[in-house]
């Protein structure tokens, strides 16, 4: 998608308005959604400087706070402008996460927004996209819902590796790696960290796309309709009524993104007052939290695919082909070079924001494309 294009073209792709909307009616909603934003923003932040965070909030804005300033640090975005950008970045996982507290925040997340904020140039509108993503990346992130979407897909990937070339899939079985438990980072973030800055930006908007066309004939892939509970815009955010000091180590850390107006003064004397205990910095393990037992059923062989709607629970079935297409680009490789499971891990580390996205990509929509004809045409047969 063309840089120029690309800041509406998101907001299509991403559901931020109705499709029937003309070019008023999409701006006047944007608009009030920014405005609205603000608000919520303007909120939390005033409750924050007066101390009446609850222990979770606390939590879940130093986790933000923790990751904003280390991310995509190197591009110019961010780099040439000090910390206004990154300041942006914390305001929008901040605001995302007290007014969804079923959520609240992922390692992972800030990744995700800031390529909204870079392509939409404006942090409201960024918060907008940010919240349209999460209604279908939610089942994901979710901590209370076992994880079913994110084992349906690694499922699905070892049925389509079997599928598509048996003898590696075989021989990923044999290491112990048939699982595709090495794959979960890249189905968690999409494959936005496996590539530069550049063809991250790319990587989610083909697939963004591909979830448009194939609902044209599957309605139900990329729906929300199951998760509109979970991803909804917001919930009213539920402060202490009562100030309740925060550690100082916290304070200082979301003090030096909050906005000198918001920032938390630590009272002279604390003794009479609870103490929130340092908040842990730690944030979900992308690499290892499926991995009790082992949910992935191995198969000897595949004679038949999952329908698109059903493929990863339908919530965006070209993402496996991707992953198909990373594994089968270094299958000379994985031959030669893995002789146990840490040593796959090593290699698409080694490979990290190196990969040929083009012959990447090309691959995976060929295999996309034959597997979309073989199930319209088995739906035709049974219809």
């Amino acid at each position: 998608m063309e840089p120029s294009v690309r800041k509406v073209g998101w907001r299509i792709l991403l559901g931020v308005y109705p499709p029937e909307f003309d070019g008023k009616e999409r701006l006047a909603l944007l608009h009030s959604k920014v405005e609205k934003y603000e608000k919520l923003k303007e909120i939390w932040k005033k409750a924050y400087q007066q101390g009446r965070f609850t222990k979770a909030q606390i939590e879940a804005i130093t986790l933000a706070c923790v990751d904003v300033v280390r991310t995509d640090r190197c591009h110019p975005f961010y780099y040439n402008d000090g910390k206004n950008r990154v300041a942006q970045l914390f305001d929008i996982l901040a605001t995302y996460a007290i007014y969804h507290p079923a959520i609240g925040y992922h390692q992972g997340m800030s990744n995700l927004a800031s390529l909204l904020l870079y392509a939409q140039g404006n942090e409201g509108m960024a918060y907008v996209c940010l919240c349209a993503l999460m209604k279908r990346l939610t089942p994901k992130f979710y901590p209370q819902h076992d994880q079913v979407m994110m084992i349906t897909q690694m499922q699905h990937l070892h049925d389509l590796l079997v599928f598509t070339d048996y003898k590696l899939a075989q021989f990923l079985r044999m290491h112990n790696l048939g699982n595709m438990f090495f794959t979960e980072r890249w189905l968690l973030l999409e494959l936005i960290r496996e590539f530069p800055f550049e063809h991250a930006l790319h990587i989610v908007e083909v697939q963004w796309a591909s979830i448009a066309m194939v609902a044209q004939t599957w309605p139900d892939v990329g729906s929300t309709a199951l998760y509109t509970q979970l991803g909804i815009e917001h919930c009213p955010a539920v402060f202490e009524e009562k100030e309740t000091h925060y550690a100082c180590c916290d304070s200082n850390l979301i003090n030096s993104l909050i906005g000198e107006q918001f920032q938390y003064k630590q009272p002279s004397n604390q003794s009479n007052e609870p103490l929130y205990c340092p908040t842990q910095k730690k944030c979900r393990d992308v690499s290892g939290s499926v991995h009790e037992g082992d949910p992935v059923h191995m198969k000897d062989w595949v004679v038949e695919l999952p329908s698109p709607d059903a493929m990863g629970c339908g919530n965006n079935p070209f993402l496996l082909f991707i992953c198909l297409s990373m594994i089968l680009e270094y299958s000379d490789v994985i031959y030669e070079e893995v002789h146990e499971v840490c040593d796959l891990f090593h290699l698409f580390q080694t490979h990290n924001k190196q990969h040929n996205i083009w012959g990447i990509l090309n691959r995976a929509r060929s295999l996309f494309d034959a597997y979309l004809k073989d199930q319209e045409m088995k739906r035709k047969c049974f219809s």
